[in-house]
């Protein structure tokens, strides 16, 4: 794999050198590929308070609240857990969910559709999970190819 490929959203900021196969550390692009969505859904809601308080709209807001948060906190684990020690990061959201990056910005864009009142329109979004477990199961497969077993160990203790 050359130096300038990806392994995934998770690892955007990450590149594996091609000689040594040590990871280059996170930079300041994958904080702010975390920070940006958050800000722009906070600054069009902020915008939007239109509209009657439905039961759907308050689940879509507690969805998006869950999403955002548990996808920034899995954001900062990993930055955390990578900076101190490169290699495979296994703690925290990590011990359960081996994607939750991609698993909580679905939740919150479902959220987000639920509380526009556009329940139909989380339809729309199963093309993108099929596009996730794509680029997930690519990243799994280096993953393991860089890691071996003890990526296929982690793989067996989590979900996702």
């Amino acid at each position: 794999m050359s130096g300038s490929q990806r392994i995934g959203l998770e690892t955007i900021a990450l590149q594996l050198e091609s000689a040594g196969g040590n990871i280059a550390p996170v930079n300041l692009s994958a904080k702010l590929m975390t920070a940006l969505p958050v800000v722009m859904v906070a600054a069009w809601m902020a915008t939007r308070w239109e509209g009657p308080w439905t039961l759907l709209r308050l689940l879509g807001l507690v969805l998006i609240l869950i999403g955002l948060g548990v996808l920034t906190l899995a954001r900062i684990q990993f930055e955390r857990g990578y900076s101190r020690r490169p290699g495979l990061v296994t703690h925290g959201v990590y011990s359960w969910i081996r994607h939750p990056i991609y698993l909580f910005s679905s939740i919150a864009f479902a959220g987000l559709l639920l509380y526009l009142d556009e329940p139909l329109g989380i339809l729309g979004l199963v093309p993108f999970q099929f596009f996730l477990i794509y680029i997930a199961r690519r990243e799994e497969q280096r993953l393991e190819a860089l890691y071996g077993e003890q990526y296929r160990r982690y793989k067996q203790q989590t979900w996702l």
